[in-house]
């Protein structure tokens, strides 16, 4: 009878463990007309939205994953269907991999459906309904008055959104707006399938959107010219501009009914991607799945994180602005993905870009706070709201002490401003000017578009995808990952320095070097590195001196540290978190670092200022020689000088300028990384005073 027990109670922990470790998840699957446009031969012959409320006869695509196991048996079937519908699955899909495939299916009646997809013991349904645009004026329904429409029951949306570019894209292009439809204009007849509601290129898809109501574009277009097409396609006109059922789903079979997607609201990037994701003009959504923000919903949501998700889902930052808390009754705490509604609320044009916020608070001693408004920070005011500290230094030392001491994992906002860092060891804070001469604050480097597009090529760095480097990608295109799951940076966006500093950075922001008073070795270990590895090596001091385990990891932060090892831990941790190696604020964040090693008894670079002087200018034979790919480059420098170090080629080209700044008298090393140069000889020279010499290197791959 024990051994019987004990068999069951296996079988069921197997099974149990089983449902814990293997998933079956099936959701619809957006594809932007580029997406379509990469291939003719795939199942992706129309776009698709998203949405699970669509137009009779519009194509979409479901993708089914399992995680925990690989597809065994995988059956597609329809499960429920409106009367008279044939539709099926089409019979080709796309496998992506042994865990993901995707399958297409155009309902063919109005009504509500439903997909199931089963692997063995697994399944997974998903409902969708098919219906008419109508027009958000409209109040006809299959040719009975309703007496209803988007105004009656959302009248202050109905008003927001009228406001917005959105709303009269069509009208103003017909009324020969300049910009959109003058003589000089690009407007024409492709502008129209993104610029009015409903309109589906798929043949099958008959469900009076605009392009089912007999619109001939116009031969020429006057201020007249919408009033003219007002009488000739009137049903047309109802359907004119981007309107709720655009992103919403058609209307005719929701006069207030949401049950069965009758009706869709959603966060998905999918929805804008229709439209905004086409061509060479329109490329936000390309560049957004380049972006870390569109994975930033991998961290925990849902119940006990209701303090997260204003930050990490993109519904938790619109209650965030709407003023939703967590004790209101209607507060979501759910997973919704950071897209683009997350930023940019659909239905207002309140703020520049339809923003939802251009303000933000950040945390400043006795309980103050530092205002960022646009006025300050332009529209990079809106990302202070989440890269910002959640704690303030001081009261954070004064407080209770957990491991969660610190202030959170992106208090960029902060760091550019110079903010919310512990002056120590009497080293004075000082402060880089990088918030104050960019208009737009994050926008000017981060979202520096003038290098987007090199040809049809759309480089994933600046515009939405807010990064500063592209990654290395694998041949299916997916981004190469480290040992710690994080991208691995390919190609730096030197450009968007260019802006303000010219091309003296050279290629990399690893070349970057930042000079304070003359020295450049920050985490003093006797060689001037790029400014991200100085930083990078002061963090290292610090924390290698704060308490320790057996196994050699940190033992806190706790209550049972000195104030001295929390306050260097603090300063340590914020630059970490800060992921700019030190270049949203080089000086604040060098000096923050230098009174943290000085508060350890750490040795810093202040205190190697006084090591002999030279007696004359000399530039050294770099070392190693002949090197790869990288080698290190020493002078020496009597007095105080102005110090211009540049590398050539050898017939005399320029290269790079590593160093253009004044510095102190001493012996210095610079180091230069010649990973992207070809194998040659290659000269560097010095000018400092009067004192100019030349020397030859050898580059061996």
């Amino acid at each position: 009878m024990i051994r019987k027990l004990t068999i069951i109670f296996t079988i069921i922990l197997i099974a149990t463990l089983n449902a814990q470790t293997i998933k079956l998840d099936l959701q619809p699957f957006g594809v932007s007309p580029r997406d379509v446009a990469k291939s003719t031969t795939d199942i992706y012959t129309y776009a698709y939205n998203g949405l699970t409320n669509v137009g009779v006869g519009t194509r979409m695509y479901f993708k089914a994953t399992i995680t925990g196991k690989k597809f065994e048996n995988v059956q597609w079937s329809i499960t429920r269907r409106p009367a008279g519908s044939t539709a099926n699955i089409d019979a080709e899909k796309d496998i992506r991999s042994e865990y993901e495939q995707v399958v297409a299916f155009t309902p063919d009646k109005l009504g509500v459906y439903e997909i199931t997809v089963t692997d063995g013991s697994f399944t997974k349904s998903i409902v969708f309904n098919a219906a008419k645009y109508l027009g958000y004026t409209n109040t006809i329904v299959n040719g009975v008055d309703k007496k209803v429409n988007c105004q009656t029951c959302h009248p202050s949306k109905v008003e927001e959104w009228s406001k917005t570019n959105h709303a009269t894209i069509f009208t103003r292009a017909m009324k020969a707006t300049p910009g959109l439809s003058g003589p000089t204009d690009h407007y024409a007849s492709y502008c129209v399938p993104c610029h009015t509601t409903g309109y589906d290129a798929n043949p099958t898809a008959k469900n009076d959107g605009f392009d089912d109501l007999g619109f001939v574009y116009p031969s020429n277009i006057n201020p007249k010219t919408y009033d003219t097409l007002l009488v000739k396609f009137p049903d047309a006109m109802l359907r004119a501009n981007v309107q709720c059922e655009s992103c919403h789903g058609p209307g005719s079979g929701h006069l207030g009914v949401t049950s069965d997607s009758r009706m869709q609201a959603t966060f998905s990037a999918d929805v804008c991607a229709y439209c905004h994701d086409a061509g060479t003009k329109h490329i936000f959504p390309e560049q957004w799945d380049a972006s870390v923000h569109s994975g930033a919903t991998s961290y925990p949501t849902g119940p006990g994180r209701e303090d997260c998700v204003q930050c990490h889902t993109g519904k938790g930052f619109a209650q965030y602005v709407n003023g939703i808390t967590k004790a209101d009754p209607y507060f979501d705490a759910s997973y919704t993905p950071i897209t683009c509604v997350g930023c940019h609320d659909p239905h207002s044009n309140k703020n520049k870009y339809q923003l939802r916020k251009v303000e933000a608070e950040l945390l400043a001693p006795n309980n103050t706070t530092i205002k960022i408004t646009e006025s300050n920070a332009g529209t990079g005011a809106l990302c202070f709201n989440c890269h910002r500290s959640r704690s303030e230094a001081n009261a954070a030392l004064a407080g209770t002490i957990t491991v969660r001491f610190g202030p959170h994992y992106s208090p960029q906002g902060d760091m550019l401003i110079g903010n919310n860092m512990l002056e120590l060891a009497d080293v004075k804070l000082l402060k880089s000017n990088h918030f104050g001469v960019t208009n737009e604050s994050c926008v000017t480097c981060h979202m520096y578009s003038k290098n987007a597009i090199v040809g049809t090529t759309i480089n994933q760095w600046g515009g939405h995808s807010f990064s500063m480097s592209t990654f290395k990608k694998d041949e299916k295109g997916n981004f190469i990952l480290d040992a710690n799951g994080k991208r691995i940076p390919d190609k730096d966006n030197m450009e968007a320095c260019a802006q303000c500093h010219g091309s003296t950075f050279g290629t990399s922001f690893k070349d970057v070097k930042f000079f304070l008073n003359g020295n450049g070795d920050h985490d003093n270990d006797g060689i001037v590195e790029g400014l991200q590895d100085e930083v990078n090596g002061m963090i290292e001091k610090i924390m290698s001196s704060l308490p320790k385990k057996a196994d050699g990891t940190l033992d806190g932060p706790k209550s049972s540290w000195t104030k001295e090892q929390l306050s260097a831990y603090w300063n340590a941790i914020t630059a970490k978190n800060d992921k700019s190696g030190g270049i949203h604020n080089p000086k604040y964040i060098v000096t923050a670092l230098r009174g943290a090693m000085k508060l350890l008894g750490i040795p810093t670079s202040v205190e190697t200022e006084e090591q002999q002087i030279p007696t004359e200018y000399a530039l050294m034979q770099n070392f190693p020689n002949p090197f790869n790919p990288t080698t290190y480059i020493r002078f020496q420098l009597p007095k105080e000088s102005n110090v211009k170090l540049t590398i050539y080629d050898a017939i005399g080209r320029e290269v790079v300028t590593l160093v253009n700044n004044r510095l102190n008298a001493g012996t210095h090393t610079i180091e230069w990384n010649a990973k992207n140069m070809a194998s040659g000889v290659y000269l560097y020279r010095i000018e400092a005073g009067n004192f100019v010499k030349t020397n030859k290197m050898l580059l061996l791959k």
